[in-house]
């Protein structure tokens, strides 16, 4: 038989690399975007600047905060055909 890994932790997101994988989406958007201007070096800086500040940022507010936080953005896209408008307080029947 061969050995099973077993997870330490279920709920522990997918790591790439060093970064979970909410992480690289910052340091991707900033070093694709210097890529396509031409400033690789510079892209890649800012992108691990911005990895640190978004992990500072997630470490310090409770899961699922930056998916709320788009939401209340209206940002988060969804399959649904209408999303109820995030301002509303009240749901009147």
């Amino acid at each position: 038989m061969e050995p099973v890994a077993i997870p330490q932790s279920i709920d522990d997101p997918i790591h790439i690399l060093l970064w979970s994988a909410d992480e690289i989406v910052p340091f991707m958007v900033s070093m694709l975007t210097g890529m396509l201007i031409d400033q690789f070096i510079p892209g890649l800086a800012l992108g691990l600047i911005a990895v640190k500040f978004y992990r500072r940022f997630r470490d310090n507010r409770p899961d699922g905060y930056t998916l709320h936080a788009m939401y209340w953005l209206g940002l988060l896209p969804s399959r649904a055909q209408t999303i109820p408008n995030p301002y509303i307080r009240r749901f009147l029947p």
